[in-house]
């Protein structure tokens, strides 16, 4: 048994402007018919919202099926790494974006934790964005090509993320490809989608 979640991360968008770009893509939403403006706390379990909004009459556009019926569409603004669930909160590895080399931190199958040496540097970097969105502490360094890089530029796997917005449809049917696109043009940013469960 559990909670499904299925997350959209705008990865680019800053602090400042999030709160401007959820009510923007909320009033989309609500013209669509997907959602309401209407909020509640049912079945929502994120760590960074405690309510989202109710359905709409026309919900069924946002999914490939309406096999069940959906949840809450909870918003999230604020600095923070979105993770699938689970008890995960680590990274399996991050590829440079200067060398493109990838830096392994959980070696699976052999390992399910990460490797502690590895890890920490990028974890504190990651912590260091989330407290204060940037700086040289925010940077990782690549052990392949030395360069520090802000640790958003990193590429991540797909079920984690950075970013100060996400879109965390709670309960949902699948969520269909062109609706996410949809919804990642009207943002004007790269999006990260990863599916999650508590």
């Amino acid at each position: 048994m559990g909670d499904y979640v299925e997350r959209v991360v705008d990865l680019e968008v800053t602090q400042e402007e999030a709160a401007e770009a959820a009510a923007r893509v909320i009033d989309w939403l609500v013209a669509e018919g997907v959602v309401i403006r209407e909020t509640d706390a049912t079945g929502v379990y994120g760590l960074h919202a405690d309510e989202g909004h109710l359905p709409g009459p026309q919900w069924t556009r946002a999914v490939v099926h309406d096999g069940w019926g959906p949840g809450r569409l909870a918003v999230v603004t604020g600095r923070h790494h979105h993770v699938g669930g689970q008890g995960e909160d680590d990274a399996e590895y991050a590829v440079c974006p200067h060398c493109a080399t990838r830096t392994t931190f959980i070696d699976h199958p052999a390992s399910f934790e990460p490797d502690e040496a590895v890890w920490a540097p990028f974890r504190a970097a990651v912590e260091a964005w989330e407290a204060t969105g940037g700086g040289e502490a925010a940077r990782a360094t690549c052990a392949a090509c030395g360069v520090a890089t802000p640790v958003t530029d990193w590429q991540w796997p797909d079920e984690y993320a950075l970013g100060a917005l996400s879109f965390d449809f709670w309960g949902f049917p699948p969520l269909a490809d062109a609706f996410v696109a949809g919804l990642t043009r009207r943002l004007g940013h790269r999006t990260a989608r990863h599916l999650g469960k508590f």
